[in-house]
């Protein structure tokens, strides 16, 4: 754990203050395409042929199909397609064209970074209309293990109608401001975590309980270990529904944070909402709230009595411009939401 908390704050001083990416202009468009006769056939040879030090915007459409390739095996199909965008590669904009036309599929569970379907380690990335899916958990033929779709590290990193599909560990949100709008995320075990600074704006939070699991799963493992760190999640309408039970979070760090408001759940959310983990005792650090939440499963009267109550200033720390925009870098994009 030491070294790979060394290994993220080398990242993060190297990254430095995040480019503007040239304002909201567009350099040039790459095309990626498995049928046309286009530049590039797979998404990472597309990445690879941006400049390192990019200091302008480039996009990189992908036309729909599934970028994966197979390996038979009696039964199954492994899917071995990957994507990583590395850190001297900021301002890459990956466009699909619908989240359920455009996949980049795989499967692994070789450790939370390195079998992501998907890592992003840049400032200033744009994704908008593709799905992650990490097929490991999901094939019904082994043990449950952690099976990231996507893992995130840049500052300033955004996702519109995109898909994050595993079981397990879904999506590490690690580090950095984040968007994710009208995005879909499903999995069932601490499958959004990390110790991003994020906002989650009308997404869909699809829990999937197996047959063969008897306990609750959990949303959120929201990793935060101090009073000052500015990380946190927050929920912003969007829903939580699926099968089976599901707690809202458990915290990974004694000051986990994570605030759900004006959010639907459905019957699947467990009457404690939450759960402290390792850090019984500790409750008082912890900022779990749920404000004007609403449906079957919404019920407070039953939850953690250590959930916080959030005054009106309060809850204005956690709202879009004062929690990730305070610099309007939203605003500065070169594509609308």
């Amino acid at each position: 754990m030491a070294s790979f908390l060394i290994l993220i704050i080398s990242y993060f001083f190297c990254l430095g203050i995040a480019a503007d990416c040239g304002g909201r202009n567009i350099s040039y468009t790459i095309i990626v395409s498995k049928q046309d006769k286009s530049t590039f056939t797979t998404i990472q040879a597309a990445v690879d042929s941006i400049k390192n030090n990019n200091d302008e915007w480039v996009k990189i459409h992908i036309k729909a199909d599934t970028y994966m390739l197979y390996i038979m095996i009696p039964i199954l199909q492994l899917c071995r397609e990957k994507v990583q965008i590395p850190k001297e590669k900021p301002c890459i904009i990956l466009e699909g064209e619908g989240r359920q036309n455009t996949m980049i599929s795989y499967s692994d569970h070789n450790g939370t970074s390195s079998s992501s379907i998907f890592i992003s380690w840049p400032p200033n990335v744009i994704l908008s209309d593709i799905t992650f899916k990490n097929w490991f958990d999901l094939m019904g033929s082994q043990s449950i293990q952690p099976a990231p779709a996507a893992a995130i590290y840049g500052d300033k990193s955004v996702f519109f109608k995109c898909g994050f599909i595993s079981y397990q560990d879904t999506l590490f949100d690690e580090m950095g401001r984040h968007y994710f709008k009208d995005c879909y995320i499903q999995g069932e075990v601490d499958f959004i975590y990390g110790g991003g600074q994020s906002y989650y704006e009308a997404c869909t939070i699809n829990a999937t309980k197996t047959k063969n699991t008897t306990s609750s799963g959990f949303v959120t493992a929201q990793c935060r270990f101090s009073e000052s760190d500015p990380s946190g999640f927050v929920f912003r309408s969007g829903c939580v529904t699926g099968i089976g039970e599901v707690n809202l979070g458990r915290a990974w760090g004694p000051y986990s944070r994570v605030i759900f408001y004006g959010t639907y759940f459905s019957s699947i959310v467990t009457p404690q909402g939450w759960d402290s983990w390792d850090y019984a005792g500790q409750e008082s650090k912890l900022t779990y709230a749920e404000v004007d939440c609403f449906g079957p499963g919404a019920n407070t009267s039953e939850r953690v009595q250590w959930g916080k109550k959030l005054s009106n200033s309060q809850l204005n720390e956690f709202s879009l411009s004062s929690f990730i925009n305070q610099d309007e870098w939203l605003s500065n994009l070169p594509v609308k939401f």
